[in-house]
């Protein structure tokens, strides 16, 4: 097993940006530019990806990030979950990790998750998202309306939800046959590329018009002060998997003016009538 560098306290104190399922950190320092903190730490269980984020210099170390100390980390002003939380074992231990950001994090907890929303939908019409049948590994589905009452169980009522990527039939590359096999995973040359869906391995799937915004993913940001940042997009999260930045000026308007039309009404649906005195923007 590869030797790997323990936590080192007087690194946590100075941390901004606690990254919590990190993997090999590949994208930690560019995060923490985007998201305009300083002094990044993450944060993960795998000790083989831990050995080779510190052999590449990155600050990732090796810990359960559920039973971390959150007065270990004074300094910590944004928490992330990035396309974590979907692979704990269920929705008792997605809270328990969002309970824990909650208490470590100054003014924002960001969750980026993949769409578990639709399965019914998706189901009723005979397709599925490849991702949402990946036994053993995407093991808690969570949705928004779950994401929004664990915040309000801490007290959290200010949010933002971004969708992204939206699927407007099942001509989509994401949308499979309800039939086609589980388990279904992108090759790893193609791990840049849209979707995976091909014919002659998953057979026909029909030809349906989606009648309701069918996404990839979400951006979601818990606010836990009032002086949290403002979340901007340089990209339409329609049509890209586009990556936020936060402004820390503070937010002078409402982001859901600066929704996609459709986008917007969507957000209103799911999460305006969940989470009385919350925001459902972008």
């Amino acid at each position: 097993m590869a030797d790997v560098r323990d936590l080192d306290r007087s690194v946590c104190a100075r941390a901004e940006l606690l990254d919590l399922g990190a993997g090999r950190g590949r994208w930690l320092l560019e995060e923490a530019r985007r998201l305009g903190v300083e002094n990044p730490f993450g944060v993960e269980i795998n000790r083989a990806k831990v050995a080779q984020a510190q052999a590449a210099g990155r600050p990732v170390y090796e810990a359960d990030f559920t039973q971390l100390d959150p007065q270990a980390f004074p300094a910590v002003k944004v928490v992330v979950f990035d396309n974590v939380l979907e692979h704990l074992p269920s929705l008792d231990a997605v809270e328990t990790a969002f309970d824990r950001a909650c208490a470590m994090a100054s003014h924002v907890v960001y969750i980026r998750h993949p769409s578990f929303e639709d399965e019914d939908y998706l189901g009723a019409l005979g397709l599925k998202q490849y991702w949402t049948d990946w036994p053993g590994v995407h093991t808690a589905h969570v949705r928004l309306h779950e994401f929004v009452a664990m915040a309000a169980r801490n007290g959290v009522y200010d949010f933002t939800v971004r969708p992204l990527k939206r699927a407007y039939d099942a001509d989509d590359p994401t949308i499979l046959p309800a039939s086609a096999p589980s388990g279904q995973r992108k090759k790893k040359a193609a791990r840049t590329v849209y979707g995976l869906y091909e014919e002659g391995l998953h057979g026909a799937k029909p030809s349906v018009e989606f009648d309701r915004p069918v996404y990839f993913a979400f951006d979601m940001f818990f606010f836990l002060r009032s002086d949290a940042p403002e979340v901007r997009y340089h990209a339409d999260t329609d049509t890209t998997l586009a990556r936020p930045s936060l402004v820390w000026s503070g937010r002078r308007r409402s982001p859901l003016l600066d929704l996609p039309r459709r986008a917007a009404g969507y957000a209103r649906r799911r999460l305006g009538r969940s989470a009385p005195g919350g925001s459902a923007e972008q």
